[in-house]
């Protein structure tokens, strides 16, 4: 029987591949199987990362950030019908699906970028992501999240920067209008 593979261990195979590319394609090749494993490997989480802001509609809980706020980990919990605007990251973006099915819409810019506080987006793509399902995301990349279930979600992020520390932006579709977006983290 093989060992379990543990979130430390995440932790430590996060940090080597960080210090030998910034490429993100290779992060992905390299990463994305190491998130899968950890999602498989359930002996890790805890009764706290079913927890949700309810004003939020779902529930971050950081796992893991280096000092200078790189390589941030979290368990990301969605409430049933509750989700995000469509946003960015500012960092390249890892996620596993552990529990339920996310709704997950791509934008891209169609706009000239050229004024401050306005994007028109359009979708690029729409699909549900499953637990065990793998879903990476380029810096600058745009999504949106829900959960059109009746039950929670859960899922594993992993950043190359903590997000609240990144020039995060989310965008209103009916306005145009993109500001900064904050999560409230656990």
């Amino acid at each position: 029987m093989s060992a379990s593979y543990s979130l430390q261990q995440y932790v430590d195979d996060l940090r080597l591949i960080g210090s030998e590319t910034d490429d993100e394609d290779e992060i992905f090749r390299r990463l994305g199987p190491l998130a899968l494993k950890l999602v498989g490997e359930r002996s890790w989480l805890q009764p706290k990362y079913y927890e949700s802001d309810e004003s939020q509609g779902f529930g971050v809980h950081l796992l893991h950030e280096e000092a200078d706020h790189s390589l941030a980990v979290f368990a990301v919990n969605w409430l049933p019908g509750r989700g995000t605007p469509p946003h960015d990251h500012g960092t390249w973006a890892v996620v596993a699906g552990i529990e339920g099915v996310e709704r997950n819409v791509r934008y891209r810019r169609v706009d000239a970028n050229d004024r401050p506080g306005y994007a028109e987006l359009e979708v690029k793509k729409e699909f549900d992501a499953d637990a065990g399902e793998l879903l990476c995301i380029r810096s600058g990349g745009i999504h949106k999240v829900t959960n059109e279930t009746d039950s929670m979600t859960l899922s594993l992020h992993t950043y190359g920067r903590h997000v609240n520390f990144t020039n995060r932006s989310q965008y209103d579709l009916d306005s145009n209008e993109r500001k900064e977006f904050k999560l409230n983290v656990d």
